[in-house]
Order: structure tokens, then C-alpha cells, then sequence
């Protein structure tokens, strides 16, 4: 699934999420299995394997398409 937000792109899979900013180009990737989701602010959590960054989601409804795919619950 590819989901469009304010500061780039989403491309969720059940095995990996990738996050492709429109600044510079740059792309974050993470494994399902390193991911955790936060309710309030809506965020992506990446922490694990080395890797540790975090994203504020502009909706909620963005981050329920994420669980649906993902199929995990949020904190």
C-alpha cells in the first residue's frame, strides 16, 4: 500500500515499511518486526537491528491503514 502524507511518501507491506521524504531524497526502511505504533500523536516507531527513528503521521486514518496492513495494534 502506498500512502501520501505531508512530508513524502509511504510504502507499507506486511513484511517492511519504507518512508520516502521529499527532502533530499532520502528513504528510511524498516523491517515489520522492529515497528511499534503510537495512538496520541499518530507515529511510526522504527527501533531495532541498529535502526532508531520515528515518524509523526499526519492522520489517524493513516495510521489505522497501517495496523490494517500490518495487522498490530498501536500503544
Amino acid at each position: 500500500m502506498v500512502l501520501d502524507f505531508s512530508q513524502g511518501k509511504l510504502i507499507v507491506t506486511e513484511f517492511e515499511v519504507q518512508v520516502r521524504l521529499n527532502v533530499a531524497s532520502i528513504v528510511l526502511q524498516v523491517s515489520a518486526e522492529d515497528i511499534s505504533l503510537r495512538r496520541q500523536p499518530p507515529m511510526l516507531i522504527a527501533d531495532g537491528g541498529g535502526v532508531r527513528w520515528s515518524l509523526v503521521l499526519d492522520s489517524n486514518a493513516q495510521l489505522r491503514a497501517i495496523q490494517n496492513v500490518l495487522g498490530m495494534d498501536a500503544e
